[in-house]
């Protein structure tokens, strides 16, 4: 019954524990298997994480990384920047067409030198 517990109990403290890769490399565990960057460890990975070189120079840190809510709507905002931004070089590239056009005939104007 006892040995029943431990067991219960050391499932699930390595299941709550998740470490996450803030780095921009792979990071290669104990164990030989590897956490990419921005990834999260799996539960037999945890154990490897705690008290490696990669938690003492920060590399793996406890937890996983919070979302905000927000970041859906600053995508649909820039969106719309985007298809404002793309609008607005239409219409400059239609501008500058008519200016050459222009430039064409007012050069057309200018009486040829003697």
């Amino acid at each position: 019954m006892a040995a029943k517990k431990k067991q219960t109990g050391e499932s699930s403290s390595s299941e709550a524990t998740v470490w996450t890769n803030v780095s921009k490399n792979p990071v290669i565990l104990g164990d030989g298997s590897t956490v990419g960057a921005g990834e999260h460890t799996t539960p037999e990975q945890a154990e490897f994480a705690e008290g490696s070189l990669w938690e003492e120079h920060g590399v793996l840190v406890s937890g996983a990384p919070i979302v905000a809510n927000d970041n859906s709507e600053l995508i649909q905002m820039l969106g719309v920047e985007i298809d404002v931004l793309r609008g607005q070089l239409a219409n400059s590239d239609s501008e500058k067409g008519a200016l050459q056009v222009e430039i064409e005939e007012m050069k057309k104007q200018i009486p040829p030198k003697e």
